[in-house]
């Protein structure tokens, strides 16, 4: 495995006050220990009892080697006092800077205000008022969900780690947990009986056809907006039972390589794998357009190909239908290079630092492992290259995989992969004119934070 090691961090366990109460009653005894006693030892090139490597006439080894530990058990104490100590100060600190932040709106800005715009409706979006009627029953109950959990995020963050806790760092901790929520919603893969309409709803172009919408609650909206009215309530109940679970640990979510669902796809476009019969037809012809890039399609267009992409996963057997549409939802789900850091660049010679360690990802605590896949052909040309899978942490999520955030992660992944040597494979290894390897980078999250 190649790696992208710079460093690492570790937690203080802080001691009990009760058991260093009674030690400090052992460390004053030994305080008023005769000199002569604390000042034999063992030290480096002696043995206990000599003086410069000689016996000294009239001394006891058993004396010696008590006194040493004697003295070794006083520095553990004084060790002891400082860790207590320098956690106390830790402990005030944190307490210091969750009054600061419970009184200063404006510190916590942003994980805020992606707080309260994740889950609110536009009021021009275009919905039958007896939809936006049930939409707004369902996000109106997730907002005061939230709201209710928010001071105890806010506890949870500001005690995290160790030593000092700067305000900007516990405001990106909470933004990273907001949006990681917003996306294990979307993700959710615990089954629900409204998984049916949209196993049937995904067959066809038409449930995508008029997404413009970005914003996670209006794009929901907007696609059961499409499915037929009677469903509709029924669509929301699911939704309903996935918001439920906000805040919960664990959660049922795809495994990895389910969650590189699109990496593939997008790997071979604008030239799509598989049967493109079933693609929208206006989806089809753009592909053969100069110049196309999946970045630059619409909300529509890319649900389309996402959409059309499960269905090839169904049809060629390499996904179950269930499976097939919980990649497509987390596919579909908020990620954070649309709403998080956006002064950070993501690309260019000013996305890392000075050891190749991306900014962003610096900024919101990322780590992790990354497995890029690689088609060589005969000549040892690299011909594709995708993200496999991901594995990545992030301050702020605990116990779930960082689905808003784990992206960050792959262009430097892919461009440090692209510089691994790649010879001619062995041509028994050789499938459809290319040979498969895996290379998976491991970043490390570096000090001084």
């Amino acid at each position: 495995m190649k790696a992208s090691r710079v460093g690492r961090c570790g937690d203080v366990v802080p001691g009990s006050g009760r058991r260093f109460s009674l030690r400090l009653v052992a460390l004053a005894a030994l305080l008023h220990t005769p000199a002569a006693v604390l000042a034999q030892g063992t030290f480096p090139g002696m043995e206990p009892g000599r003086v410069g490597g000689v016996r000294a006439e009239g001394e006891n080894p058993d004396k010696a080697a008590a006194a040493a530990k004697n003295k070794q058990m006083a520095q553990e104490l004084i060790d002891q006092q400082r860790d207590e100590a320098a956690h106390r100060l830790m402990v005030e600190q944190r307490a210091q800077l969750r009054a600061r932040l419970e009184r200063d709106a404006g510190l916590l800005r942003q994980p805020v205000d992606l707080l309260a715009g994740m889950f609110q409706l536009p009021d021009d979006l275009k919905l039958s008022p007896e939809h936006r009627s049930v939409a707004e029953g369902v996000l109106r109950q997730q907002r005061e969900r939230a709201q209710a959990g928010w001071a105890a995020w806010l506890t949870e963050e500001t005690a995290q780690g160790k030593g000092e806790l700067r305000a900007e760092v516990a405001a990106q901790r909470l933004s990273n947990r907001v949006l990681n929520e917003v996306a294990l919603w979307q993700a959710d893969a615990t089954p629900h009986p409204s998984d049916t309409i949209w196993i049937e709803a995904l067959k066809t172009p038409g449930i995508c056809q008029r997404l413009d919408q970005t914003r996670p609650a209006a794009q929901v909206a907007q696609l059961i907006e499409a499915l037929p009215a009677e469903q509709r309530d029924a669509a929301w109940q699911g939704e309903a039972a996935r918001l439920a679970r906000w805040g919960q640990v664990p959660r049922q979510v795809p495994p990895s390589p389910d969650r590189a669902f699109e990496d593939e796809l997008v790997a071979a476009l604008p030239k799509p794998l598989g049967n493109a019969s079933s693609l929208a037809p206006e989806v089809r012809n753009a592909l053969q357009a100069p110049g196309w890039t999946y970045a630059a399609q619409s909300p529509a267009s890319r649900c389309e190909l996402l959409r059309w992409w499960s269905q090839e996963q169904v049809r060629t057997q390499r996904m179950t239908a269930p499976r097939a549409l919980h990649a497509w939802r987390t596919a579909m789900a908020v990620r954070s290079s649309g709403y998080l850091l956006p002064d950070v660049p993501r690309s260019g010679p000013g996305a890392t630092d000075a050891n190749g360690f991306p900014l962003f990802a610096r900024r919101a605590e990322l780590a992790g492992t990354v497995v890029v896949e690689q088609d060589i052909d005969a000549a040892g040309k690299i011909v594709r290259s995708f993200v496999q899978r991901r594995e990545v942490t992030a301050a702020g999520v605990r116990g779930m995989p960082a689905l808003a955030l784990e992206r960050e992660l792959d262009a430097v992944s892919l461009a440090r992969a692209a510089t691994t040597p790649a010879a001619a494979p062995d041509p028994a290894q050789m499938r459809d004119g290319t040979a498969t390897r895996r290379i998976g980078i491991e970043w490390v999250l570096p000090p001084g934070l």
